[in-house]
């Protein structure tokens, strides 16, 4: 009998707006649009790869226990041209809400971005030598 293997893991984020957050990470993260259910509730979002589930919240309580406090890193080959490419619609953004590509201390090429309800994405490469 074959081992199981937990093939993948995707993580499902509640957003106040289906709508302005499928727009964000669309239209300056250029993310697909993959689905967005009837009552714009629930919402997925792909980048070759990886994806991203929103689901709608109105709960003022939960929305803030989770703002500012969920992160995604989101494993990238060439960070620099994925910046690069994406600056002109960062460069729009809020203060604060993006930092360019910096090296971290345990090895990593990052950029960081927030979306419109504060979750923190990781945009990142390892940078040390194999």
């Amino acid at each position: 009998m074959a081992k199981p293997v937990i093939e993948d893991a995707v993580a499902i984020v509640p957003v106040r707006h289906i709508t302005r957050t499928m727009d964000f990470y669309a239209d300056v993260l250029g993310f697909e649009r993959r689905s967005v259910s009837e009552d714009n509730s629930f919402a997925i979002a792909v980048h070759g790869p990886a994806a991203i589930h929103f689901v709608s919240c109105d709960d003022d309580e939960a929305l803030g226990a989770t703002a500012n406090n969920i992160s995604i890193y989101l494993w990238v080959r060439e960070v620099d041209e994925l910046f690069g490419s994406l600056k002109p619609k960062l460069d729009m953004l809020p203060e604060g809400r993006v930092r360019p590509p910096f090296d971290q201390p345990y090895g990593m090429w990052e950029f960081h971005v927030k979306d419109p309800d504060g979750c923190l994405l990781f945009f990142g490469e390892n940078c040390t030598e194999d």
